[in-house]
C-alpha cells in the first residue's frame, strides 16, 4: 500500500514549479528587450543611411544645375551662408518671379529659381504630408562655394555642401578648420552630418 504524499512535499513541488515559470519569464523578457533594441538600432541606421543618400542626391542635383547654367555662377556662389533653414513661422520661402519652370528666364533669374527649388528639396517640400515636408533632411543646410581658376571667372573649383542633423551622437563630425556649412558653430558637433561634392565646372565661353 502506497503512503500518501505529504502536504509539505506538495507545497515544495508547487513552489519549485512557480520558480521555474518566473525564471523562464525573466529569460523571455530579456530576449524580447534584446530584439526590440536590435530593431531600434536597425531603424536608426536605416534612417541615417537614407538621409545620407538623400543628401548626396541633392548635392549632385545642384552640381548639374550649375553645369547647365555656368554664366550665373556668381549667383549660385552663396559661400557658407546656407539655404535650407526653415523660417521662424515655418512657412516655405515664396517662389521667385518669374517661374523659370514655365517662363523664359535670364541666367541670373534661373540661378535664383534653382536655389529656391534646391531649398524646397532640402526641406522636403516636394512631398508633403499635412503641409509638412515629408522627404527632406533633418535641420538641413545647403552651401555652395566656388573658387575661379584665374584668369577665368566662371570656370573653377566648385564645392556643394549639405549639412543635416543625425539621430545619435557619434564621431562623424568635422574638424574646426574644415568648411562647415553655416559656420563651425552651426549645429551640435556630435550630431552634425555633412557631405560635400567637389568638382570642376567650366564655362565654355571662356575657353
Amino acid at each position: 500500500m502506497m503512503s500518501p504524499v505529504s502536504k509539505s512535499a506538495v507545497s515544495s513541488q508547487s513552489g519549485f514549479t512557480l520558480l521555474e515559470v518566473l525564471v523562464a519569464f525573466l529569460i523571455l523578457s530579456v530576449g524580447l528587450l534584446g530584439v526590440v533594441g536590435l530593431m531600434v538600432n536597425s531603424k536608426v541606421s536605416q534612417h541615417q543611411a537614407v538621409q545620407r543618400t538623400r543628401a548626396v542626391e541633392l548635392a549632385d542635383a545642384m552640381v548639374e544645375r550649375i553645369r547647365i547654367n555656368p554664366a550665373a555662377i556668381a549667383t549660385y556662389n552663396i559661400g557658407l551662408n546656407p539655404v535650407g533653414p526653415a523660417s521662424p513661422s515655418g512657412e516655405p520661402s515664396p517662389e521667385p518671379s518669374p517661374n523659370c519652370s514655365s517662363s523664359p528666364c535670364t541666367p541670373t533669374q534661373l540661378a535664383a529659381h534653382d536655389l529656391w527649388a534646391w531649398e524646397q528639396s532640402l526641406q522636403g517640400q516636394t512631398a508633403t504630408v499635412a503641409g509638412e515636408g515629408a522627404d527632406g533632411l533633418v535641420s538641413p543646410r545647403g552651401c555652395i562655394v566656388f573658387t575661379p581658376a584665374a584668369p577665368r571667372v566662371r570656370s573653377g573649383q566648385l564645392s556643394v555642401i549639405i549639412q543635416w542633423r543625425g539621430l545619435v551622437d557619434t564621431a562623424d563630425a568635422l574638424e574646426d578648420d574644415e568648411n562647415v556649412c553655416g559656420g563651425v558653430s552651426d549645429g551640435d558637433e556630435g550630431y552634425r552630418r555633412q557631405v560635400a561634392v567637389n568638382t570642376f565646372v567650366v564655362d565654355e565661353t571662356e575657353i
